[in-house]
């Protein structure tokens, strides 16, 4: 399968991902055999596609914890069990809040908090994110609205989208509903993106994209760097904030490679016209570091961590005070 099928003139490339398992220690009946080789195929889906994968036990545990939590994701959003909590993003310019990233958090009565990169990827393949995303989207807006109207006019919120979300035809009309319902700007919801995404060259992700900028909405590149064609995709697709990905600014201040790429990033972001977020700011001196390079906002864990929207208002009503009685000072 290395080598290409030429039909009608046309070359197409196949990958194969590959389960095995082996009589009789993996099973000792052909029921035992499929689930497991099974089991072992989406471990190599796992690892990359196109490859293979023997069985382990692990494995069987891993697809057993998987089906238990598809199990109790049923119900799960009627039950209350999910909760939006927001990370702020600082402008570094005057160190105000002028939003905040909306995370997923979920915490199951039987199995406890259960972490997203756990979550996620369940909701993903069962396409229960369809329904996770719309609760995330009228929450934060929600809540955006309600911030708004209390601290700061220009307040945004942004929130990530999946490559199963964008195949949704109704995720378009919910959007501008949901922009409607809660009475927020366009402008203030930016939405999250990865490369990973563009790179299914779906048709549909492309008219998605067109008609969400068209009603004023913002789209941010996230984890970039990460990616191969990073650069390409920014100059095709309508993307108004580069969110640099937090491992470039981990070693920011010791390593000049990563610094030199982040000047790059930078000075590149500013002459398409975008606006520029670091990730993962955990150190003074990589704050004052990216307020020298022109870095346009930041968040992490220095500024502020992932917390419910009840913690979000009491810093803004804390730096609506302070502003106000530097004022009048």
């Amino acid at each position: 399968f290395r080598s290409s099928f030429v039909i009608d003139n046309r070359e197409l490339t196949l990958t194969v991902s590959i389960g095995i398992a082996v009589y009789p220690d993996d099973g000792i009946n052909s029921s035992e055999m499929l689930r497991n080789s099974d089991a072992a195929m989406y471990h190599a889906k796992e690892q990359g596609r196109n490859t293979y994968s023997y069985y382990t036990q692990a494995m069987n545990d891993s697809v057993a914890r998987r089906l238990t939590l598809e199990e109790q994701m049923h119900g799960s959003i009627e039950r209350g069990e999910f909760e939006v909590y927001f990370q702020p993003q600082l402008e570094l310019s005057n160190g105000r809040m002028i939003g905040a990233e909306a995370l997923l958090r979920w915490h199951n009565p039987a199995l406890g908090p259960i972490p997203p990169l756990e979550f996620i990827p369940v909701a993903e393949h069962t396409g229960f994110i369809v329904s996770l995303g719309r609760f995330v989207i009228l929450e934060a807006l929600s809540k955006t609205a309600q911030w708004q109207q209390e601290f700061n006019h220009d307040f945004r919120v942004a929130i990530n989208l999946s490559p199963r979300q964008f195949r949704d035809s109704e995720l378009v009309p919910y959007i501008k509903n949901a922009l409607q319902q809660c009475a927020v700007p366009g402008r203030c919801l930016e939405l999250e993106i990865t490369e990973g995404l563009l790179m299914s060259g779906h048709r549909s992700i492309d008219e998605a994209l067109a008609q969400l900028s068209e009603i004023g909405v913002g789209i941010a590149m996230d984890d970039f760097g990460t990616g191969y064609s990073s650069l390409s995709y920014l100059r095709q697709y309508p993307f108004d904030v580069l969110k640099i990905d937090k491992s470039f600014i981990e070693d920011i201040t010791t390593d000049r490679a990563d610094r030199e790429l982040i000047i790059a990033a930078i000075a590149m972001s500013h002459g398409l016209n975008l606006k520029v977020v670091a990730e993962g700011v955990e150190t003074e001196e990589q704050l004052e570091l990216l307020k020298q390079l022109g870095c346009d906002y930041a968040q992490g864990y220095l500024l502020g961590k992932p917390a419910p929207a009840a913690e979000i208002s009491k810093l803004l009503a804390q730096e609506s005070a302070s502003i106000q009685n530097n004022t009048s000072a």
